[in-house]
């Protein structure tokens, strides 16, 4: 066993792992359908975008859900345009929804 390798605790790991997407990725656009959406009582909307192989986590704070002038729902095809993130509580990365269209 390698006594060399690097150790972090969890929540440095998890930081690491934050800044590393998003310093790639930072702003992008993702074409999908809109699943398991859910309303806070803060006015944020969260939900997936899902394809046929994959799914990603994704919040759209109320300023921004302010802004779409459709009705948001499940099964709806859109292009979420946003930032890509990480949540560290739970390591799981997102996208931050800045703007929200229909796709077409």
């Amino acid at each position: 066993m390698s006594f060399n390798i690097p150790e972090f605790t969890v929540s440095e790991f998890s930081r690491s792992i934050k800044r590393v997407v998003e310093d790639a990725f930072g702003y992008v656009r993702l074409k999908g359908e809109i699943i398991g959406l859910k309303r806070a009582a803060s006015g944020h909307v969260y939900f997936s975008l899902k394809d046929e192989n994959a799914v990603i986590s994704a919040v759209c704070f109320r300023n921004a859900i302010m802004a779409v002038d459709f009705e948001v729902g499940d099964g709806l095809q859109v292009v979420a345009s946003g930032k890509v993130t990480t949540y560290e509580g739970r390591s799981n990365y997102q996208i931050i929804v800045e703007k929200l269209e229909i796709a077409g």
